[in-house]
């Protein structure tokens, strides 16, 4: 017998395993769009159209950190549930030999997991 706290337990650590694993391919994408190993559209499918801009707008100003340093690979991912609709994240990553960060927000929709805010630092 399955009582309704053990369901929503179930239901929550499906929420945060899906949650890792959206975060953990869409913040890969996103480096990868920034490294121009994709195009900025491929960000319009899991990405709300405010970040795609200002990713758009970063790339195009030259405004991405440690470029000049070579690829970036995504080293940690954090994920913090907020509800169990959002996820707040914080990630790390490398370039050549040095560490950048980046934080991120994502939130489920009727459609899936989406990224709504992207800060590389």
């Amino acid at each position: 017998m399955l009582r309704a706290g053990h369901l929503g337990a179930r239901l929550d650590d499906e929420s945060d395993s899906e949650a890792k694993e959206f975060a953990h391919r869409v913040l890969r994408c996103a480096l990868e769009v920034l490294d121009r190993h994709r195009p900025v559209a491929q960000l319009g499918h899991i990405a709300d159209p405010a970040v795609v801009a200002v990713v758009r707008t970063v790339i195009k100003g030259g405004f991405v950190p440690g470029a000049e340093l070579g690829t970036a690979v995504l080293r940690r991912v954090d994920v913090v549930m907020v509800n169990g609709a959002a996820a707040e994240l914080c990630a790390s990553y490398d370039r050549g030999h040095r560490h950048f960060a980046l934080a991120a927000r994502i939130a489920r929709t009727r459609a899936g997991w989406r990224l709504t805010a992207l800060r590389v630092l």
